[in-house]
């Protein structure tokens, strides 16, 4: 259970720890001499009836509020610390606004230095404190009162055994999924090397775990656990890793070190709080997320649901529901926070009706699989996409898609999608076919690159051709040769062109797999040569010829006649493959045919060519 202090500076934080603890989270030269907590400090109370107690110590001045900020983030619970003397003083306020922001989820309050103020002052200010953290959000927050937060206080020793109390029944987070784990700290030691610290948000580290910091990979050595070598860690827990394959500043503070690769963004989608009196502006505010501090610029996308968008200077590797802070840092002052709901912000149509309409059904889930089935409600899910989003791995997404949803897969893109989103589709291709035929009645129909696949039906490519498929299957669309159209559409050939193309299948037709080129076809028409090229090119676009090579036109049944050559090779062939030389002999067409012909199957997606040989393509 890791428990960290806040409060105005000079009010005891540090102190506290020590009594509670006997560890001294003043490390700097620095601090001591000036009394004043500037770095993070750590501490552990460790007690054999429960996991051991780590205590984050945190500065109390407004001139480290980020530092404070990277030690409250990712806690269990926080202890605010308030001077009985002093009361409620400015940093006080913007801490608790912090932890509020935060979402920590349990508060605990100390009244410190108690020998300084009377009964009656306690008395009022411990009913102010606890009125005002019960409107922040704690209502039941206990309190405890010190005297001088010395060993033997009556005050620390009530508040250890509350706390040890608290950590015997605490039940630690689920530690499923990716590891996830943020710095706060790093040094070298002797002998060993780099060592970070930090706390584990997700899933589980052990030595000779391999993890990824951007786009670096890093091994860890050794993991301790309150200063004691472990052989595992899990979700919550704070630790130190010894990392190998480090370079010479990095990992530092701010830094996540990933069990997966997640993609980085420079745009944030998040749902805004803001504090009272809060003025936003275009220009550059501060966003702390985990350790990290970042410069950024917010834009509203809906103020009335509180949706707005961080953009970055840099990138950085975000998750959903992950918390953050905006400050303005020519005020100096926390201006409001946030949930991460899309680290990969769209750039172009943020604002949109439908994007914000799905913005806030993700700002109203609270798992994973309601974030699923929120975007299933808004279309077809790219799973791979997702499941970075919500730092998961794609098998644990799919395990929480309800059983009428339908997956597709290919060439590693994965979509989700209803039945109702596929018929939707379809609607859509057919619309898009139907304007194609009536603007082009004389040809039969166009190619994918004509027809604009991806930007009509908006999905990677090989899920497209996926779908296409189960549209031929179904008798939907029809396919022919390299073009799409649907199965009752005809080409409407005028009269002339229907008689000269006529002779031109009687002359194409007797020669089998090997018709005339275009200068013998010309010959034997009696046609001119630039005449016939011009009528040919015209006929396949109307889907009735098809040209295997530059100068020699199939028809269609013909075309037929060499797909059946290759597939009978490959059924034959005890390698499912076949070479040129064999396609050749099989066919009889010669040589240089053969190799346009094969050039062609391979174009049209019959054939693949691997290392000499040749395969039917999948599908």
């Amino acid at each position: 259970m890791i428990i960290a202090t806040a409060g105005h500076v000079d009010h005891g934080k540090t102190t506290l720890i020590h009594a509670l603890t006997g560890a001294d989270t003043d490390r700097l030269a620095e601090e001591k001499r000036r009394g004043l907590t500037i770095e993070l400090g750590f501490a552990w109370l460790a007690q054999e009836a429960c996991a051991a107690l780590g205590f984050i110590d945190v500065p109390g001045h407004e001139r480290f509020i980020g530092t404070m900020l990277a030690g409250v983030a990712g806690v269990d619970m926080a202890l605010l610390v308030v001077a009985a003397d002093d009361g409620i003083m400015p940093q006080t306020r913007e801490h608790l606004a912090i932890l509020q922001l935060l979402g920590v989820a349990e508060l605990g309050v100390v009244l410190t230095r108690c020998d300084r103020a009377d009964a009656a002052q306690q008395q009022r200010l411990a009913e102010q404190v606890s009125a005002w953290v019960a409107e922040a959000g704690w209502p039941a927050a206990p309190l405890w009162s010190v005297v001088a937060s010395q060993e033997g206080d009556p005050g620390v020793a009530a508040l250890r055994a509350a706390l040890l109390q608290r950590a015997a029944t605490w039940q630690p987070q689920a530690a499923d999924g990716p590891a996830r784990f943020m710095v706060d700290r790093r040094f070298n030691v002797a002998g060993a090397g780099c060592v970070v610290t930090g706390t584990l948000v997700s899933g589980r580290l052990a030595a000779e775990q391999r993890l990824w910091r951007d786009d670096q990979p890093v091994r860890i050595r050794s993991v301790q656990l309150a200063s004691q070598p472990v052989a595992e860690v899990r979700a919550g827990q704070r630790c130190a890793l010894n990392l190998a394959s480090t370079g010479a500043d990095w990992p530092g503070r701010g830094d996540w070190l990933n069990e997966q690769r997640l993609p980085a963004s420079d745009r944030l989608d998040i749902s805004l709080q803001s504090l009272p009196d809060s003025h936003w502006h275009r220009g550059v505010l501060q966003l702390h997320l985990g350790t990290g501090v970042y410069s950024a610029r917010l834009v509203q996308l809906d103020a009335s649901a509180g949706l707005a968008q961080v953009m970055l200077e840099q990138p950085l590797q975000a998750v959903w529901n992950e918390r953050c802070i905006l400050r303005d840092p020519a005020a100096n002052r926390t201006l409001g926070g946030g949930r991460v709901l899309d680290p990969q912000g769209l750039r172009r149509g943020r604002s949109r009706p439908e994007r914000v309409a799905l913005l806030r059904d993700w700002q109203q889930a609270e798992t994973p699989g309601e974030v699923l089935a929120a975007a299933l409600r808004h279309g077809p899910v790219s799973m791979p996409e997702l499941a970075l989003k919500l730092n998961l791995t794609q098998s644990a997404l799919q395990a929480m898609l309800p059983p009428q949803v339908h997956l597709l897969s290919a060439s590693g893109a994965t979509i989700a999608l209803t039945e109702e989103q596929r018929a939707a589709l379809w609607q859509r291709l057919h619309a898009r076919l139907d304007s194609w035929h009536r603007q082009y009645p004389e040809l039969l129909g166009p190619g994918e690159g004509q027809l604009g696949l991806v930007s009509c039906l908006q999905l990677p490519l090989p899920i497209i051709r996926l779908l296409l498929q189960h549209w031929q299957s179904a008798g939907l669309l029809q396919r022919t040769a390299w073009t799409l159209h649907l199965p009752a559409h005809r080409p409407q050939l005028q009269a002339a062109d229907r008689q000269l193309l006529l002779q031109v299948q009687t002359a194409l037709l007797p020669g089998g797999l090997r018709p005339p080129i275009v200068g013998e076809l010309a010959e034997q028409l009696a046609m001119d040569l630039d005449e016939l090229k011009v009528f040919l090119l015209r006929m396949q676009r109307a889907g009735e010829l098809i040209a295997v090579a530059p100068n020699r036109y199939y028809l269609p049944a013909q075309v037929d006649g060499l797909v059946a050559v290759a597939q009978q090779l490959v059924a034959d062939s005890p390698t499912g493959s076949f070479n040129a030389a064999a396609y050749r002999d099989a066919s009889g067409i010669g040589r240089n045919l053969t190799i346009q012909v094969l050039e062609y199957l391979d174009r049209a997606g019959v054939t693949r060519f691997v290392r000499e040989q040749r395969f039917l393509a999948a599908g």
